[in-house]
Formats: C-alpha cells, sequence, structure tokens
C-alpha cells in the first residue's frame, strides 16, 4: 500500500484485484476510504470477500475527475 497521499487529499484508489475467479486485474475506485474501496472493488468483480485486494495508490481529485469517475464508482484500469 502507498503511503503517499496526493495533495489536496485522497478522493480514490488503483488497486488490484486477486482471486481464483480473476486472476489478476486493475481497478479504480472513487472512495476515499480504504475498507470501503477494497469492499467496492469486490463487488465490482462479482468475487467473495476472501479476494485478496492491494491498493497500489491513491488518487486525487483531479485524477478522479480526469477518469469520470462517480463517487463510490469503479472503473477497470486498462
Amino acid at each position: 500500500m502507498t503511503d503517499k497521499v496526493p495533495f489536496g487529499g485522497v478522493y480514490g484508489w488503483l488497486g488490484d484485484l486477486t482471486s481464483q475467479k480473476a486472476e489478476h486485474q486493475s481497478y479504480y475506485v472513487a472512495e476515499p476510504a480504504m475498507h470501503r474501496a477494497m469492499t467496492a472493488i469486490r463487488a465490482h468483480a462479482g468475487v467473495s470477500k476472501d479476494a485478496i485486494v492491494t491498493l497500489r495508490r491513491a488518487l486525487s481529485k483531479q485524477e478522479v475527475t480526469r477518469l469520470g469517475l462517480k463517487p463510490g464508482q469503479v472503473k477497470a484500469a486498462t
């Protein structure tokens, strides 16, 4: 997990999901709370709560806006 917080605060996360269903996928999520971001990624991918989510990087307000994410929205990273 990252220790670097963007100037202006955290507005979302880039996270990796590893599970039996989905080998390894990355997601953007517009949720500032880490535990809620991990839950949102699991729910979006349709995997169990046992799936491993690793938050790689915090996202700034500008990054979330540029990605077109609304609060709570999850989007697959391409």
